[in-house]
């Protein structure tokens, strides 16, 4: 118990703080800090990297690689499923590109990871820069795969270094989206980067105001006017 007196505004106040109460309240502001900052690292997550992309569209023509990745939990109109991730190899090119070709439902059942279609052969394709978002620290996850086969990959993140060991071949810094060309699935609509930050910093400002109300809640709760019943 912590007991101090105070004057204010020519009155005499005494702050008498319980131990269980402010224990509570101290609790309360500690869970609403750690929810605050993990809304902020969310934003971070959200925020794009711009600069690793000059040009926002490019016509190409060249050859989609029998490997692919599935970007999982994406959902369209309600229902769950990926985004289809194709490694595009261009004429002279030592590097490839990963070009997102649309939504694909999922299973049923978890278990059973479908496999896309990919066109053989010599291709024309158009694709349109996406922002790209820093990679989370998930890289010892596991990577399922359909029963029986090596491709393609199931994924939580995108993460270029680890797929260019997969394929051993260098991937472009950079996502992009098939707007037109063979194999594009159903269009998908990106969420705005910037939005998406702004709304996670504007929920970590929000949990951090509760947690300052609590504590401000614990201080009213313990000031007594001097003279009245304690």
């Amino acid at each position: 118990m912590m007991i101090r007196d105070f004057i204010f505004h020519g009155s005499r106040y005494r702050l008498k703080l319980e131990w269980g109460v402010s224990l509570v309240f101290a609790f309360i502001f500690f869970c609403c800090c750690a929810l605050s900052i993990w809304q902020w690292q969310k934003a971070k997550y959200y925020s794009p990297n711009t600069e690793s992309q000059s040009v926002t569209s490019l016509s190409l023509q060249g050859e989609w690689l029998k490997q692919q990745f599935l970007l999982d939990n994406r959902t369209h109109q309600g229902r769950v499923g990926y985004y289809q991730l194709g490694l595009f190899a261009t004429p002279g090119s030592q590097s490839l590109l990963l070009v997102n070709l649309g939504w694909v439902p999922a299973s049923v059942l978890r278990s059973d990871i479908p496999t896309p279609f990919l066109p053989d052969g010599y291709q024309k394709i158009h694709i349109q820069a996406l922002p790209m978002q820093p990679t989370p620290n998930w890289n010892n996850q596991h990577w399922a795969t359909p029963e029986g086969k090596e491709w393609p990959k199931r994924i939580q993140a995108i993460d270029l270094q680890r797929m260019s060991l997969l394929v051993d071949q260098k991937i472009e810094e950079g996502l992009w989206l098939l707007q037109d060309g063979k194999g594009k699935k159903t269009t998908i609509t990106m969420k705005d980067g910037y939005l998406s930050k702004h709304k996670h910093l504007g929920y970590a400002l929000q949990w951090l105001l509760i947690g300052l109300a609590a504590i401000l809640v614990c201080l009213a709760n313990g000031i007594r006017k001097i003279g009245e019943q304690q």
